[in-house]
């Protein structure tokens, strides 16, 4: 059984992982041979093995770096427990039998030593990153039915359509309509009005289940037909069997009922040995319920409840829900605090250059004047430069704000030092836009710059790495191909990732490795140009100084943005960049789809750009996206800005890295697809130049839903990229707005960023207060702590998922 995942691994990882992306759905069937290995390990599982089967949930969306890291770690494990007789399979077999695993009692134990919990039903748990009982008890209810108000049929005539009702009845007659429904007629108790249920979908025996003259009780939503009561799919319940209900998630697979049943398995049997991470002292100050009580409480809510405090689970508002939520804000900033504490202690690479004299130079070759907001932030990132620590810092700043200017200022101050800086973005388009901007102030200062991507010719790259190693390069511009193993920094004092939510923790800290000198360490620099509320930011980085841009430079015109509603009204908006390209301006046109699909009707770039060629036959239409090669794009992107392209038809390649200051026309298609801060980053692409008004035209032929139109109506009525992201965190939530699977912000599970601000104000309070008085958690009470703050470390909350 081990076998089946160490082959796909080993493939992936041959030749320096070059076969990587040969093998076909890897993510899928790595997930799905470790879920074979983890169901036959008895007793208590390898906890490292677990660990890594949660991080294959993000395989498929993980940077390439992250996937290389995520496969050499598999095969590792595979080697650790190559040597555990029950993973592999009895000569001659196919696989091994299932074994139940025996229960621990402890929280690590696997979810298959729950009763009816088989292998088909860990794999579809596994699926939801749910594997050990722990993470059972962790997946709360979603909402609670109180069925405790059973009704008689002859009570129903005041209840409305969809409400949800628990009736009293007895049976009258059941039938099967093969491959159609199963029908069941019940009756007041004793006789008198009747009701209809039907289950669609359903075996016929399902019928044989009920006997005439049975009394029960169905629970579910109430219709009517032609004034009669009927439902569908009611819940089946003993009479006398009433409650209140906790209605979990829906697993894909897993009756309701079933995982029902297994939750409060793992409740009952479980909940008593719950790790108290949160010490007595601070739970007592406020007035939070111990952990076992409050999982309780949400998993098995006792039956004499008064109504109002069922009501109050429903809204998830009971003390229950505060206390997971606290404590899940209170590990992820202690998390955050542990790891400042530890930065600020690790010694830095002071850069010793006079830097107002170093700035002056600066100044005098750049072709413009610096605004009051670059100028400030240059300082703030001068004083940490010149500090003993390393430098750990977000520099936030809107579209077009300048960010790029104060990164090459300390890169600048790090060279007048001596030392070496890097600058790593997430695409060779971006990377490439950061050498044609740095490298004539380079030049003029007098350092060297080179820049180093997956397109670098062979040839060309063991020159640079020479270079590089020899001190001879000053300042490396690249993708991730900085990060690999042979790019050696002579001595690199400043690494600046940019678009940061486009990396995780450890590719940042693999490139800072790469100058680590002695026990010193690299400053860092991480930037970002999607706005992010200050409460979230404190949130996602609270391990780093935040400095903010919010100026922008003087000739920058915020675009003017027009929705356009309707199939009408799209060709009402081409009219529009027809008149532009006639004036001699250029434009943008975005689609979600690189090709056009059978299962999506959206506008897709390569149809687009052919039917736009017809539409405006006197325009030169360039045409780029994804599946292009490196040099395909270059050479796309440098025919428009040449101008020898007036229109370029795009995928969101273009969202960031792409300034061309001629192109003052955007068309978004089907604009209604895309997120708040999506769109805000592509119109970032207009608006460049002081000569020109810029126009943003934003498509929605079929209007989408109520949240679709409000988001465009954002859109259409401001440009300040804060007010967006917090009108995009008010519509769609933390989770959707930013990606739950992105690097940059830690996945919650109990808590909620729109309901919970205050609860995470005073959580961050007193993390950093309690690490004030014990930075290591040494102290006998915080033992508990320590362990559930490792534990979660290793789940990376803290690692690819947190700033």
């Amino acid at each position: 059984m081990l076998e089946g995942l160490r082959r796909p691994l080993a493939f992936a990882a041959r030749e320096g992982f070059a076969h990587l992306d040969k093998v076909r759905d890897l993510g899928a069937t790595l997930r799905a041979a470790t879920d074979r290995v983890l169901a036959v390990v008895p007793g208590q599982p390898s906890a490292p093995l677990f660990e890594w089967r949660r991080a294959l949930d993000r395989f498929d969306q993980a940077a390439r770096g992250e996937r290389e890291l995520l496969v050499a770690r598999g095969l590792r494990l595979v080697a650790m427990l190559g040597d555990r007789p029950v993973l592999a399979a009895p000569a001659g077999a196919g696989s091994a039998p299932f074994a139940k695993p025996r229960p621990t009692g402890a929280w690590t134990d696997p979810a298959t030593v729950l009763p009816g919990c088989g292998p088909r039903i860990a794999e579809l748990l596994a699926a939801r990153g749910v594997h050990r009982v722990g993470d059972l008890l962790g997946l709360l209810p979603r909402r609670y039915e109180d069925r405790r108000a059973v009704r008689a049929i002859a009570e129903l005539a005041p209840v409305s359509d969809g409400e949800r009702v628990v009736v009293r009845a007895q049976v009258v007659r059941a039938r099967a309509v093969p491959r159609r429904f199963v029908e069941l007629l019940v009756e007041e108790v004793g006789g008198g009005p009747r009701l209809t249920a039907r289950w669609f979908h359903v075996h016929g025996g399902f019928a044989q289940r009920f006997r005439p003259g049975e009394r029960l009780l169905l629970a579910g939503p109430l219709r009517r037909y032609k004034g009669q009561p009927q439902m569908a799919h009611p819940d089946v319940l003993p009479d006398g069997a009433t409650g209140i209900r906790p209605v979990y998630p829906d697993i894909e697979g897993i009756p309701p009922r079933a995982l029902e049943k297994l939750a409060r398995a793992a409740v009952e049997r479980y909940a008593d040995a719950a790790p108290e991470p949160l010490p007595e002292a601070l739970r007592t100050r406020l007035d939070l319920p111990a952990l076992a009580p409050a999982l309780r409480e949400l998993h098995a809510p006792r039956a004499d409840l008064p109504r109002e405090t069922v009501a109050a689970l429903d809204g998830a508002r009971t003390p229950a829900h505060r206390r997971l939520a606290f404590g899940e804000f209170f590990l992820l900033q202690l998390g955050l605090g542990r790891r400042r504490g530890a930065a600020r202690r690790e010694p830095g690479l002071p850069c010793h250059a006079d830097a107002p004299s170093a700035l002056a130079r600066l100044r005098a070759v750049l072709p413009f004047v610096p605004t009051r907001a670059q100028e400030r932030a240059i300082a703030e990132l001068a004083r940490d430069l010149a500090g003993p620590a390393p430098m750990l810092r977000l520099l936030q700043g809107d579209v077009g704000s300048g960010k790029t200017l104060v990164a090459f200022a300390a890169a600048h101050l790090a060279l007048s030092s001596g030392f070496q800086a890097a600058v790593m973005a997430p695409t060779e388009i971006l990377a490439e836009q950061h050498l044609r901007t740095m490298e004539a102030w380079a030049r003029a200062l007098g350092w060297r710059v080179a820049l180093l991507t997956a397109s670098t010719p062979r040839g060309v790259r063991e020159s640079l790495l020479a270079l590089i190693q020899a001190g001879q390069i000053h300042l490396l511009i690249g993708t991730h191909a900085l990060l690999a193993e042979r790019v050696d920094f002579a001595h690199l004092g400043l690494a600046v990732v940019d678009e940061q939510h486009r990396f995780g923790v450890e590719q940042r800290a693999r490139l800072r490795e790469k100058g680590a000198s002695g026990a010193a360490a690299p400053h860092l620099l991480v930037m970002t140009a999607t706005p992010i509320p200050r409460t979230l930011a404190l949130t996602a980085y609270g391990d780093l100084d935040l400095t903010v841009i919010d100026e922008l430079p003087p000739g920058r015109r915020p675009p003017r943005t027009r929705v356009y509603v309707g199939p009408r009204a799209r060709s009402r908006a081409y009219a529009q960049v027809g008149r532009a390209l006639a004036a001699g301006r250029q434009a943008f046109v975005v689609c979600p789809l690189v090709e056009d699909s059978d299962k999506v009707d959206f506008a897709a770039a390569v149809s687009t750009a052919d039917e736009l060629a017809r539409l405006l036959p006197a325009a030169r239409v360039g045409l780029i996206h994804g599946r292009l090669g490196a040099a395909e794009k270059d050479d796309v992107m440098a025919r428009f800005r040449a101008r020898q392209v007036d229109l370029l038809v795009a995928t969101t390649v273009i969202e960031v890295g792409v300034d061309v200051p001629d192109a003052s026309v955007m068309v978004v298609e089907h604009a209604e697809r895309f997120g708040l801060a999506q769109l805000h980053q592509l119109r970032g692409r207009v608006g460049r130049s002081p000569e020109a008004d810029a126009l943003c035209m934003l498509l929605s032929p079929r209007g989408g839903g109520a949240s679709s139109a409000e988001r465009l109506r954002v859109m259409a009525t401001t440009t300040d990229g804060f007010r967006i992201a917090e009108a995009d965190l008010a519509l769609r939530g933390f989770g959707e707005l930013y990606g739950t699977r992105q690097a940059g912000l830690p996945r919650l599970r109990f808590g909620d960023l729109r309901r919970d601000l205050a609860l995470l104000a005073q959580a961050r309070s007193e993390a950093f207060a309690l690490l004030d008085e014990d930075p290591e958690l040494v102290r006998p009470q915080h033992a508990s702590l320590r362990a559930a703050l490792d534990e979660r470390a290793a789940e990376r909350i803290f690692g690819e998922e947190a700033g």
